[in-house]
């Protein structure tokens, strides 16, 4: 089952965007419609996956029926071409295991799961956890998510110990250790679990074993990252990172830049996707939209990545 895991959550994994109404209300058609784009363009099982109601699709502003109903959303529009993971984090364990036991009645293949946060976790409380939501469902596979900047970081016994639970089988990666203990990390389970680079460095994670990255790129311009995928399952590990540097870099030092101005990871995906020409929405409180001079700047960004199809400056 490991083996089908690796094979299955591999490539690109993206976010979905749970896009607004001017209301504010969840634009199911508007997410419907991205996730058919990405689909449509190779984002499918074997070089892509989606993770549905995750932190880029604003899951912490959604109540609970909006989560499971973003999640259904996209289940269905990937329409089983795709491989669907759902986010199911939350401070509260008893939303988590009806998250993850939703996601298995949809379909699924797994849920995104961490380690709790608010209340400062412990090793022991966090594999209480991961065990009440992995006994509460039968057939759903489990991604460890180590959200370290939540306050609690895994150490890799740790890691071990919740990949020993037969239905965890992925782990989206990254560590406040440093990277050598994140190197360490993708080397040790490279081989028994799907490892997807949460750390920024996706070719040298593919190298020691690693068999995707999370991209919010993806949901605007899925076939570059398609290609730098399969760039590293060709081996050919320089031209892939040159095609990292030359456009995945760039894109990321803009977003970091707008976080510090308001911080979800959605406005700057919801302004590209405005920019070339696909339905984007606005931001649910705290966030907000970008305004005219940042959006001219992200217009600028990504007509000089090679970004196709952005809308030309108004005159």
């Amino acid at each position: 089952m490991s083996a089908d895991a690796r094979s299955t959550i591999c490539g690109p994994l993206i976010p979905v965007l749970t896009h607004y109404h001017e209301d504010l209300g969840v634009d199911h058609d508007a997410i419907r419609e991205n996730v058919r784009y990405v689909v449509d363009r190779g984002i499918r099982t074997g070089s892509g996956a989606l993770l549905a109601a995750g932190a880029g699709g604003d899951f912490p502003m959604l109540t609970l029926e909006e989560r499971k109903a973003v999640s259904e959303t996209v289940a269905r529009a990937a329409d089983g071409r795709a491989p669907v993971v759902v986010g199911a984090q939350d401070t509260n364990p008893a939303v988590s295991i009806e998250l993850a036991r939703f996601a298995e009645d949809i379909g699924a293949w797994g849920i995104q799961f961490a380690p709790g946060y608010y209340y400062e976790s412990s090793a022991g409380d966090c594999h209480r956890l991961f065990e009440a939501v992995h006994e509460a469902t039968s057939t759903l596979g489990v991604m460890i998510y180590n959200t370290h900047w939540e306050g609690y970081d895994m150490t890799l016994e740790e890691v071990g110990r919740l990949a020993e639970l037969p239905r965890c089988l992925a782990l989206k990666w990254s560590t406040a250790r440093g990277a050598l203990q994140y190197q360490r990390g993708v080397e040790r389970f490279g081989k028994t679990l799907a490892v997807i680079d949460n750390y920024g460095l996706p070719v040298m994670t593919h190298m020691l074993g690693g068999r995707g990255y999370i991209t919010h790129l993806a949901t605007v311009w899925p076939e570059h990252d398609l290609e730098v995928f399969r760039l590293l399952e060709a081996g050919d590990y320089p031209a892939a990172q040159r095609k990292l540097s030359a456009v995945n870099w760039p894109w990321y030092e803009f977003r970091v830049r707008m976080w510090r101005r308001t911080g979800a990871e959605s406005p700057v995906v919801n302004a590209a996707l405005e920019l070339t020409g696909r339905k984007g929405g606005p931001s649910r409180l705290p966030t907000r939209r970008l305004d005219e001079s940042e959006r001219e700047e992200l217009r600028e960004l990504l007509i000089r990545i090679g970004v196709p199809a952005v809308h030309p400056r108004s005159p």
